[in-house]
């Protein structure tokens, strides 16, 4: 089992404090030490017992840790990385960082760090739609990727001691290079975000004199869009951290864009369906071949009244016969009358006793394939 004397978490919001609590939680590490200019957040740290001592300077904290992650946005990780460059650590700390995108970290990292600072670049793929350390969790990583971006100078074998560091607390820890990594979360991530920005702005510019476009908008623009509703500072450091690959992805969406005009203006009604039945396909596919990085799902979907204690009742018919759900959503696909919960399960026999389950309590449910 891997612990360690003392951790330094530089950033103490979501991911900080998750991580912080996680590693308490299953017992990885003696003393917990906080660092944020923000005075108030590393008191409410403090006071949920995620930390054992705040600090507002990184000196202090990183001198005597065993492991430093930086869980701050990209910039403000590139100015940490500089501060540690004076900063005499242990012999054998480990310092890594949370960041979306790993190209322009790991090589400022490898330019400027001193030989004798070991950094693995990481990316967790987990995250909330609440913020800030109150909404810290200790299981906000389990079934999580976790990505380390290691270069070829990396310590092997601090590389395996932060691998299963992750892996204590339940991560799926997968080990790449930083440019394929950027490349693949720039489609994945950072595109679908630019994506339904643009839409947002679109039907916002349509809706500027026309309230009909806001009180219309909910089911699929809904979920399609509801990524746009992050952080706009943290998105800029991003995009801009990571312009190669978001460039080139944009400029081949234009192309797409194009194609699809062409076919709408010639009334090219074979290449719009086969561009829908492709793409319908593909997406489809997921769920039952490529469930994400971590690990695989198995869904099925609820039509439910909309009335209180609908969601209770469901989750305590499942409950009442030990299956564990891992996951509830609210496919929101119609308005005011009925609706859909979505519930996720880790095997395929949980999958299927929740379905004649329910079937039984009268639900109409859909396995979704």
């Amino acid at each position: 089992m891997i612990r360690y004397s003392q951790i330094a978490i530089i950033g103490c919001g979501l991911i900080g404090g998750s991580l912080a609590l996680a590693f308490r939680s299953h017992g990885m590490v003696d003393r917990i030490v906080g660092v944020d200019l923000d005075e108030e957040g590393l008191a409410k740290a403090l006071a949920l017992g995620i930390i054992d001592e705040g600090k507002t300077c990184i000196e202090e904290a990183a001198a005597e840790a065993d492991l430093i992650i930086l869980a701050v946005p990209v910039q403000q990780t590139i100015r940490q990385l500089a501060t540690l460059k004076s900063v005499p650590l242990k012999k054998g700390c480990i310092v890594t960082d949370v960041s979306s995108t790993k190209q322009e970290i790991c090589g400022y990292a490898r330019m400027n760090l001193p030989e004798e600072i070991v950094f693995v670049g990481g990316h967790p793929m987990a995250g909330s739609e609440k913020s800030g350390v109150t909404a810290a969790s200790p299981r906000l990583f389990e079934n999580a990727a976790y990505i380390l971006t290691p270069d070829a100078s990396c310590d092997p074998l601090a590389v395996e001691k932060l691998r299963r560091t992750f892996e204590q607390i339940r991560a799926h820890v997968l080990v790449m290079p930083a440019d394929q990594h950027d490349s693949v979360v720039a489609a994945i991530s950072h595109m679908p975000h630019v994506v339904a920005a643009l839409l947002v702005d679109q039907v916002a510019d349509l809706g500027f004199d026309n309230p009909l476009y806001a009180r219309l908008a909910a089911g699929g623009f809904r979920d399609v869009t509801r990524i746009a509703s992050g952080s706009p500072v943290m998105w800029r450091d991003i995009i801009l951290t990571n312009r190669g690959p978001v460039l080139q992805l944009l400029k081949d969406w234009v192309k797409r864009t194009d194609a699809v005009i062409k076919w709408v203006e010639e009334n090219e009604s074979g290449s719009i369906e086969s561009f829908f039945a492709r793409t319908r396909d593909w997406r489809d596919a997921l769920p039952a071949k490529a469930k994400g990085a971590a690990t695989h799902y198995y869904e099925i979907t609820i039509d439910v009244e909309d009335k209180p204690g609908i969601i209770g009742h469901v989750a305590t018919i499942l409950g009442q016969h030990q299956i564990n759900v891992r996951n509830i959503g609210i496919l929101e696909n119609r308005e005011e009358v009925n609706g859909q919960l979505l519930l996720s399960f880790s095997s395929y026999r949980d999958q299927e006793d929740a379905l004649y389950l329910l079937l039984g309590h009268g639900y109409k449910v859909y396995v979704r394939e």
